[in-house]
């Protein structure tokens, strides 16, 4: 009879072969099963209206690379997704003992963003619809789900139980501070022109602030700083810092813009309606400041066309503005250059915004209101000597004439807004 014992020595040491060789599959595939794990666990923590395509998670220098990640518009806009991110590159450390616990992000770098923003027929923009619809989807995630053995699932990931199924700030730490490279921003306005009408912001490279509240699910600060250039063209460049409050009940929000050599026919179906002008060509450059306190705008604004070339529009030939003709108070705000510089201010409730000029501006009508008064007040001297050329000059005497633009004279004097 075969004696047990070199049976039980054989069968311990096989055990020990299949103990080694499973050690040296983890060992050698460590990083692989920890991706598995890091990435099962990203992916449950995500809302239904956001997807990635693929993760990498570097574990040697606690690095992560999302691609092709993308976010949902609300329904009924032009286009599928709000956002589309080439790539975003960030670091991280683990929250708790072990990756199941979640983790913590911090410096990231988004590469190649492209943002829709799109303004329907009925003045409804996707922006604004978003917080509700990112609620509703949240709420949705946040229902209890029933488990296929009876029970609750969803409550938490593996052993840890650390995370929330679904609630990604359990699981997440975001940070607030963004880099965007390349980005891009695509404008669909349905609301000027059917079509719709599209303007892109395009090689974007802005510093981004984004405070969240505790949920993930609504913004609570938003600011930026940055630059891009307008429709492909980069000598139509745009700078910008912005900064939104979002939880007040009235629009809160500043905006400085800096514009360089921006084609005005690009916006043509914002100003067409309103413009005593036809242009031909011309571009824009300047400063624009725009801010919003709970309703209320306050604007500082300068701004110089160049290049322009444009001619009255059908049936302003003869409309007056500033007590003279168009054409003719164009050429006061003409520099020696051929450049226009205008200037101006507007104040007071958005509903009933305020109009005023500018300091550049006033010493351009002032010139025209001097030049008015000693033209008016030559012509008042050589009618007195001549009584009929006085009756064919009209209605309204040269004294009359001169009088209403002293009175204009006096008025931008007084002004100081």
């Amino acid at each position: 009879m075969i004696s047990a014992r070199p049976r039980l020595k054989s069968i311990i040491i096989k055990l020990a072969i299949i103990i080694a060789i499973i050690g040296i599959i983890a060992f050698v595939w460590r990083y692989q099963i920890l991706q598995y794990s890091a990435e099962k666990l990203v992916r449950k923590s995500l809302p239904d209206y956001i997807t990635v395509e693929k993760m990498s998670f570097d574990f040697r220098n606690s690095r992560i690379v999302f691609g092709g990640m993308k976010i949902l518009n609300p329904p009924n806009f032009y286009e599928k997704y709000l956002i589309e991110i080439g790539e975003v590159e960030c670091r991280y450390k683990i929250k708790g003992g072990n990756i199941l616990s979640g983790l913590e992000i911090f410096s990231p770098i988004i590469r190649k963003p492209v943002l829709y923003i799109d303004r329907l027929s009925d003045g409804r923009t996707n922006l604004q619809e978003m917080p509700s619809f990112m609620q509703k989807a949240d709420q949705i995630n946040r229902a209890p789900r029933k488990a296929s053995g009876g029970g609750e699932a969803g409550k938490g990931f593996g052993k840890a139980g650390a995370a929330d199924h679904g609630n990604l700030a359990g699981i997440v730490k975001l940070p607030e501070d963004f880099i965007v490279k390349d980005g891009k921003v695509i404008f669909m306005d349905g609301m000027v022109r059917p079509g719709p009408y599209m303007i892109t912001l395009d090689g974007i490279e802005s510093n981004l602030k984004l405070k969240l509240d505790s949920t993930y699910v609504r913004a609570m600060n938003i600011a930026t700083t940055g630059s891009g250039f307008i429709n492909g063209h980069p000598n139509q460049t745009i700078k910008w810092d912005t900064k939104y409050d979002p939880t007040t009940p009235a629009l809160t929000m500043s905006n400085n813009f800096t514009v360089s050599g921006v084609d005005i026919l690009t916006f043509l179906p914002y100003y067409d309606k309103y413009s005593p002008f036809v242009f031909g060509k011309g571009y824009f450059s300047g400063s624009l400041i725009f801010d919003f306190d709970n309703g209320s705008i306050g604007s500082n604004d300068e701004i110089l066309l160049s290049q322009m070339s444009f001619s009255v529009k059908k049936g302003y030939e003869n409309a007056q503005f500033l007590e003279t003709t168009v054409p003719d108070l164009v050429k006061y705000f003409t520099s020696k250059s051929g450049d226009i510089i205008f200037d101006f201010k507007i104040k007071g409730p958005i509903s009933n915004p305020q109009f005023y000029l500018g300091p550049l501006s006033k010493q351009a009508v002032a010139a025209m209101a001097i030049d008015k008064i000693s033209q008016a007040l030559k012509e008042a001297s050589g009618n007195q000597a001549n009584p009929q050329g006085a009756a064919a000059s009209g209605p309204k005497s040269d004294i009359d004439k001169a009088a209403q633009y002293i009175k204009m004279f006096k008025g931008l004097l007084k002004e100081n807004k």
